[in-house]
């Protein structure tokens, strides 16, 4: 169900990140601040997608829950600045999330003790492994987070990575490429698997900016990004988001996550990939909800 946050007060914010300024929305929390500053919810949409996806919806849920909400886009994508366009790089995207941190903590209304990440897909895997090496925040949210490339790879047909390597070399050399970012099975493009082309279309919004193109130089080193296998050093509370039909994400590797994480906690949802964002049904934000009211809302919160 789609939102475009009329009415919340979301004001639209900028911070820079490294050579280029991220686009943001800010959502004040709409319960008075009993106490001074309050927490913040960070988040970023998955692999090529925008802030215009359908967050609006769990940012506004978060900020009536009584959290201050950071919603940005990506360098390369979206309203963010950044050239070329619709390029993907994994560092520069980890930069950006340790950048929101910064300027999510830098703000006065935020207690920035109590920051909270927000990650969909390939940002939940970003989280997972700036967690594992070390980023100090008080606890995290992934929703279907990819955190074994390998699988991936394994379950990408061969034909379709011949076609993808030598997109991906010209790219990584300088060579600005740009590919599909879905199509139909059988089709050229990153994501191809039944239903992943649907699930794309339907989880954009009027206020979408995604596009459907994406550079694909992440391809020759995606099997080498597993931070599933050191999920053990995340040391706060993680709530980790699995669907039961999602095809697009290693079922069994989110799990592993979960089960890793001292303090990671597993949460079931019927629907595939995109069911978070496609659905009606309420059940992920009501439990990503009694999530943060247990870690960083409640007076009594356990954090960090």
């Amino acid at each position: 169900m789609a939102s475009s946050g009329a009415g919340t007060g979301r004001r639209d914010v900028s911070f820079i990140s490294g050579d280029a300024a991220c686009a943001a929305w800010w959502y004040p929390a709409t319960q008075e601040p009993a106490g001074g500053r309050r927490p913040c919810v960070v988040m970023a949409h998955g692999f090529s997608m925008t802030r215009g996806d359908g967050l609006a919806r769990y940012a506004e849920a978060f900020a009536a829950a009584g959290a201050h909400v950071l919603v940005f886009d990506h360098r390369h994508l979206g309203d963010s600045g950044g050239e070329p366009r619709q390029r993907f790089r994994a560092r520069r995207q980890r930069a950006d999330w340790r950048n929101a941190v910064a300027y999510a903590r830098s703000r006065a209304e935020v207690d920035p003790q109590r920051i909270v990440l927000w990650g969909f897909s390939f940002s939940g895997g970003h989280i997972a492994a700036l967690l594992a090496r070390g980023l100090g925040v008080a606890a995290a949210m992934v929703l279907c987070p990819f955190v074994d490339g390998w699988a991936r790879v394994r379950a990408t047909p061969l034909r379709l990575s011949a076609w993808i390597i030598p997109r991906a070399v010209a790219d990584l050399l300088g060579r600005h490429t740009l590919i599909p970012v879905t199509g139909p099975p059988g089709s050229h493009g990153a994501m191809t698997h039944p239903g992943e082309a649907a699930g794309f279309a339907a989880s954009t919004t009027a206020e979408s900016r995604w596009v459907n193109l994406i550079s694909p130089a992440l391809f020759l080193t995606v099997a080498l990004f597993r931070p599933v296998n050191r999920a053990g050093r995340i040391g706060v509370p993680l709530w980790v988001g699995r669907c039961t039909d999602d095809a697009s994400v290693d079922p069994v590797a989110v799990g592993r996550l979960a089960d890793r994480a001292p303090r990671g906690e597993l949460h079931e949802f019927p629907g595939d990939h995109f069911a978070p964002f496609t659905s009606d049904d309420d059940a992920v934000l009501a439990a990503q909800v009694a999530f943060l009211r247990r870690t960083v809302l409640e007076p009594n919160a356990i954090h960090g």
